[in-house]
This record gives C-alpha cells, sequence and structure tokens, in this order.
C-alpha cells in the first residue's frame, strides 16, 4: 500500500505541473500525456490490487471495488490510449 500512496503522490505532482503549465498557456502536451499515462496505468495496478485484496468478494457485481475494476478499463482509453500517449510523448522528446 505505501508504495501506491507514493505514486499517488507522484501522480498528483506530474497533474499539478502540466495544468500548471497550461494555466500559463505554456507548451503542456507533453506534460498532460506523461500525466495520464501514469495515473491511468496507476489506476489499473492500484483497483487490481484491491480486487487481491477483496478475494472473491471483489468479484461480485454489486461492490464499488468491482465496479471500479470495470470503470477504470474505461478511463485509460478515453482521451487516448496508453499507446497513443506514448507515441505523443516520444515525438516530444527530443532524440526520440
Amino acid at each position: 500500500l505505501v508504495e501506491h500512496l507514493t505514486s499517488i503522490e507522484a501522480a498528483r505532482w506530474l497533474t499539478y505541473r502540466a495544468c500548471d503549465l497550461f494555466a500559463r498557456k505554456e507548451p503542456a502536451v507533453k506534460e498532460i500525456s506523461m500525466s495520464k499515462l501514469f495515473a491511468g496505468d496507476l489506476m489499473q495496478r492500484v483497483v487490481y490490487d484491491c480486487m487481491q485484496l477483496h478475494g472473491g468478494m471483489g468479484y461480485v457485481v454489486e461492490t464499488p471495488i468491482a465496479r471500479a475494476f470495470r470503470d477504470v478499463r474505461l478511463l485509460t482509453i478515453g482521451g487516448g490510449t496508453s499507446e497513443i500517449m506514448k507515441e505523443i510523448i516520444a515525438k516530444l522528446v527530443p532524440g526520440f
């Protein structure tokens, strides 16, 4: 759980950085894409581990964790898949 808390805090600060750049009307596409990629992957890992902690009850349709497991897949697709985010980031990093 400590690793997840640390990663969540890192995702939060990456998102703050992207929002700050965007608010100041500076180029932020790379940071926004990095934030979405990192947070989306993190959401999947956290929800998967929560399901493991809940055991068989994590798969029961009526539980909040089962709903989160279904929803997290859609959240990582909306606005561009992880593969698309990686392509955007690679194009914006010099030397790639």
